[in-house]
């Protein structure tokens, strides 16, 4: 990032703190408050001047262009179903900007067919940024792709031509159960706890059944929320150095982790043996279809040559607004901004658990998919009526659990993402009504 740019964004920070509020310091006072020179701060004003943040008044000085929002109107529901990211959270002008610039900069590549692995500008980047995680890699094993499902459509791909097999936890995501079912991939399940994995059972069920794969959210899993700790994914390891497999680790929620020193299994890997998956759908949003794969050396190839035959490449208009949102500073502001707010959220979210629901069990995690876990004498059907009826949205768990999968969980996944801060509280009580409406008599 250029000095300016930095500059630019400190000031754009301090608007948002509410620090500067009409009008922003002189020259000489922001050269001041940021130790640099006056041109650099010329270059900053320019900068929000050109994007729709400030204006200049002759002879008088700059002015913040009030963003104000109203907030929106409570619509009766209270929505816990989604993690995904608002639309009133992203910065679209900005993004408006990138996608002006992005057309003006980059007419012939538009034009043209891209490299099917992505463009080169853009993996330097992201390989910049997977750095920021200790994610060291060379720039021929970063795939773009068209987010993650991409990722691992072509991963089922190459299972089927290669008649291998995958183990998936249960529950797991249910797009990877929906990817299954519908290519009728050979699978193995094991039972996921609430609380945490069965290495033993694990290890048992890889020894008989011998996967190729196994697919592993091993932070902040959806839909249970839990995060392995750093003995499990040793472990894991070393089953996969043992058994003679790939470990497909889905950290599509890793931008969302709270614990610096949390080390992903890709990290701790140094035998080729793990594939990571990172989406920037929940910082950025779904439709921008971008994802990073990191392929070990002995899959690029297959990997690159299914990629081809999908899509030849990945949409070019959105990789190269992606590279010039990246190149400006903006996504890493944005990026704190979402983290922060859901942060937040999350933090009114335990404390409403802890005053409505302290008598049930629920992961304390501060962060995504929060679960509460229910009693067996709860009446799963009865439930979701009565959260109907108060105009609660949750999502269904049985999605998260292949066909005619016995070892079903009761619990209910709560995101803080779509609902208010100031319904939160209101939320849970309705929540709390309802599961005591439905336990059975």
């Amino acid at each position: 990032m250029k000095k300016y740019q930095f500059v630019a964004d400190k000031i754009l920070k301090r608007i948002e703190e509410g620090i500067y509020i009409d009008r922003l310091p002189t020259v000489r006072k922001l050269m001041e408050a940021f130790g640099v020179s006056q041109v650099t701060v010329t270059q900053a004003l320019k900068y929000l001047v050109e994007n729709n943040r400030i204006y200049a008044k002759p002879n008088v000085g700059y002015y913040i262009i009030s963003r104000k929002e109203k907030a929106a109107a409570f619509n009766g529901v209270y929505d816990f179903s989604t993690a995904s990211t608002s639309w009133t959270d992203f910065p679209l002008d900005s993004y408006s900007q990138c996608l002006e610039a992005a057309i003006q900069n980059e007419k012939t590549e538009l034009f043209t067919y891209g490299a099917t692995t992505g463009n080169e500008e853009l993996k330097t980047l992201f390989q910049k940024l997977l750095m920021e995680d200790q994610i060291f890699t060379k720039k021929e094993q970063i795939m773009i792709t068209s987010g993650t499902q991409q990722a691992l459509h072509i991963l089922a791909l190459i299972m089927l031509t290669r008649k291998e097999s995958i183990l998936i936890e249960q529950p797991t995501y249910h797009q990877v159960i929906n990817l299954i079912e519908r290519l009728q991939l050979d699978y193995v399940t094991c039972c996921r706890g609430l609380d945490k994995i069965d290495l033993q059972e694990l290890e048992k069920t890889i020894k008989i059944k011998r996967p190729s794969y196994v697919y592993l959210m091993p932070r902040l899993h959806n839909p249970l929320g839990t995060t392995m700790n750093e003995q499990e994914k040793k472990l894991l390891l070393e089953l996969a150095e043992k058994y003679d497999f790939y470990m497909i680790e889905d950290d599509y929620l890793g931008d969302f982790e709270g614990d610096n020193s949390y080390k992903t299994l890709y990290e701790m890997d140094n035998d080729q043996r793990v594939i990571y998956l990172k989406s920037f759908s929940k910082i950025m949003f779904p439709g921008q279809r971008l994802g990073i794969t990191v392929v070990p050396k002995k899959l690029i190839e297959p990997f690159r040559s299914f990629k081809e035959i999908i899509d030849i490449h990945t949409n070019s208009l959105s990789q190269v607004i992606m590279q010039t949102f990246m190149e400006s500073g903006l996504y890493a502001h944005h990026k704190d901004k979402i983290v922060s707010k859901h942060q937040q959220k999350a933090e009114i979210l335990r404390h409403a658990l802890n005053t409505f629901l302290s008598g049930y069990a629920f992961n304390d995690n501060h962060q995504m998919h929060t679960v509460i876990k229910l009693p067996k004498q709860i009446n799963i059907q009865k439930l979701h009526e009565a959260l109907a009826k108060r105009h609660v949205l949750v999502d269904d768990y049985k999605t998260n659990y292949i066909a005619d999968y016995k070892q079903k969980h009761k619990f209910l996944k709560l995101n803080t993402t779509s609902i208010q801060e100031g319904r939160i509280h209101e939320g849970v009580q309705l929540i709390h009504e309802a599961i005591e409406s439905s336990k059975y008599l």
